[in-house]
C-alpha cells in the first residue's frame, strides 16, 4: 500500500523533528522541567481530582513570545490565540485554540509567502500522524494526541519548541 503524498505544508514539517516532537509535547506527566531553562514556584497543574488546573491564555499567549514569536489575542472569550513566526517574506501562522476548562491547544498552521497563503490551514496533530505513515512509521497510540498542558516547564519547552519548529518551516518554505 502507498502512502498519500505529503502536502507542501507536512513535507516541510517532515524536513524537521515535528513528528516526533508532537507526540512528546503531548506527554504532561513528563518530567518537563529537567529541559525547561526557566523554574516555577507553582510549576505543576495537577489538581486533587487528577486533572490539570487550567491556565489563563495570557500565560500561553507569554509563553510564545519568550519563545520569540508574535502572538496576538484570538476571538474574545473563545480562549485561542495566534502566533507568528517570520523569515524574510514567509509568515508561519499557528492559530492556537484552548481547550475549555483544560489546557489542551488545539493548533491549526497556516504558511503565507509574499503576503499568499500558500494551501489550506492544517491541524498539526493530523499533519504528524501524515509524516509518520508516510516514513512507514506504526500509528502512536492515541493517533491524534493535542498537548495538554500539565506544568508550566512543559508550556515552557513546548512554546519554545514549537517556535523553533515554525522558523525552521518559514526559513526552509520555498513557494
Amino acid at each position: 500500500m502507498t502512502s498519500p503524498a505529503l502536502s507542501p505544508l507536512a513535507g516541510a514539517l517532515a524536513r524537521t523533528d515535528f513528528a516526533e516532537s508532537w507526540y512528546r509535547w503531548c506527554d504532561a506527566r513528563r518530567d518537563w522541567a529537567a529541559e525547561a531553562t526557566g523554574t516555577y514556584d507553582e510549576d505543576s497543574l495537577l489538581t486533587a481530582s487528577g486533572g490539570f488546573a487550567a491556565l489563563p491564555a495570557s500565560e500561553f499567549m507569554r509563553a510564545y513570545r519568550v519563545a520569540g514569536a508574535e502572538v496576538s489575542r484570538g476571538s474574545t472569550g473563545r480562549r485561542s490565540f495566534t502566533v507568528e513566526v517570520a523569515a524574510g517574506d514567509v509568515v508561519c501562522v499557528l492559530t492556537v485554540q484552548l481547550g475549555r476548562g483544560l489546557n489542551s491547544q488545539e493548533c491549526r498552521l497556516a504558511v503565507f509567502a509574499d503576503g499568499e497563503r500558500q494551501g489550506e490551514p492544517e491541524m498539526l496533530h493530523t499533519l504528524a500522524l501524515a509524516i509518520r505513515r508516510s516514513r512507514g512509521e506504526p500509528d502512536p497510540e492515541p493517533p491524534y494526541p493535542r498537548p495538554i498542558i500539565g506544568s508550566r516547564s512543559q508550556l515552557e519547552v513546548v512554546s519554545r519548541e514549537i517556535v523553533d519548529v515554525l522558523g525552521q518551516v518559514a526559513r526552509g518554505w520555498t513557494s
